[in-house]
């Protein structure tokens, strides 16, 4: 205090102006720098993004990448430059806040802490743009493919940040064996404690990552069949076609049957009577499976009519199929057994069924 009152003296009241004058020099010198330094990373980092856009997005580093980088270099700057002109500043002044040792010290310091930051930014943009570019190459899309996208960037985010953070106390010196030890013993104790949501939500994972099944698909799991409503880590919703809802755990999941993946195979058997023409009723149905086939459109091939497969105890049967869009062969099916009924009955074929004959008694 005593060394302030004593700028304000007649006769160091020029060396303190002058003083002044040269602070705002410095002011002005850095913002100067700050400018240039601003106009040279934003012309050297946006050469490697316009280098054309289609190039930019199928190279290593991506121009969201060369942007963070750009945004982060460009604080590191702003800050930097006015942390080293106070310095000078008070060193005009003569207040030796901080001895020149420890200013070198503590430059090297933020120096590495700046060099590890723009690694892991680096290192997480490169790891975002390689599940990005796998994603892409797999031509996977929907609410399945980003909500993995999603948890797989922040995986890679959240695993990057805890390894530079824990370089940075490293640092400063800090013991961060006991860290990573505390953070096994307590991934030990959360694993043993919840080793059924550990199952589900690895299960969870893999049902996602190989598109096991997706929503609006009909599937069997297990023996729960019906339209999958939600597709989650933990667990997946099944409506039941009567209407239940199923909430499965995806560790509990041990088979899957899917109709949705591919054309399906419309089967219809039908059974004539042993004493009905059957070349007749084979040319019948053929005719009925040609006309399904005109007027049905779930139906993507002309239906076959393979024959004879069995002989009954009651009837011949003669089998007929037909290839249809997915989870579409069983609508198809009913619909073929009624036009199968009603070209037999017109063409006088019959369909034996069971009769019962009653004999009453003329006493």
């Amino acid at each position: 205090m005593t060394r302030i009152k004593g700028w304000f003296m007649p006769d160091q009241l020029q060396i303190f102006i002058y003083d002044v004058v040269l602070s705002v020099v410095v002011l002005i010198f850095t913002y100067i720098l700050i400018k240039l330094l601003y106009r040279f990373s934003n012309r050297v980092l946006r050469e490697g993004a316009e280098g054309g856009n289609e190039q930019a997005d199928k190279g290593v580093i991506s121009d969201k990448a060369i942007r963070s980088v750009r945004i982060l270099l460009q604080t590191i700057i702003l800050y930097g430059c006015y942390f080293i002109a106070a310095i000078v500043i008070l060193q005009i002044f003569n207040l030796k806040i901080i001895s020149p040792d420890d200013l070198k010290a503590m430059g090297a310091r933020v120096l590495k802490i700046i060099g590890i930051l723009v690694g892991a930014k680096l290192v997480i943009n490169f790891g975002q743009l390689v599940v990005k570019q796998a994603f892409d190459k797999h031509e996977t899309t929907g609410r399945r493919a980003q909500t993995l996208e999603i948890l797989l960037h922040s995986a890679i985010t959240y695993l990057v940040f805890f390894m530079a953070c824990l370089m940075v106390l490293q640092i400063f010196n800090v013991n961060t064996s006991a860290i990573l030890a505390s953070a096994g013993i307590l991934g030990l104790a959360v694993g043993f404690g919840a080793q059924n949501l550990v199952k589900d939500i690895i299960s969870g994972f893999f049902i996602l990552f190989e598109d096991q099944f997706s929503v609006g698909d009909f599937v069997q799991i297990d023996e729960v069949t019906g339209t999958v409503e939600e597709v989650g880590l933990r667990t997946c919703k099944i409506r039941q076609w009567t209407g239940q809802l199923s909430i499965i755990p995806n560790g509990g999941i041990t088979r899957v049957t899917n109709y949705n993946r591919g054309p399906m195979l419309a089967q219809v058997t039908v059974g004539i009577a042993y004493e009905e023409d059957i070349d007749q009723a084979i040319k019948v149905l053929k005719e009925a499976c040609e006309a399904a086939f005109q007027e049905v459109e779930a139906i993507i091939e002309l239906p076959q009519v393979q024959g004879v497969t069995e002989l009954a105890h009651l009837s011949v049967n003669i089998c007929a199929v037909a290839p249809t869009l997915p989870g579409e062969h069983w609508a198809v099916e009913r619909e073929l057994r009624k036009r199968f009924k009603y070209a037999l009955d017109r063409a006088g074929i019959e369909i034996p069924y069971p009769k019962q004959v009653i004999y009453q008694n003329q006493e």
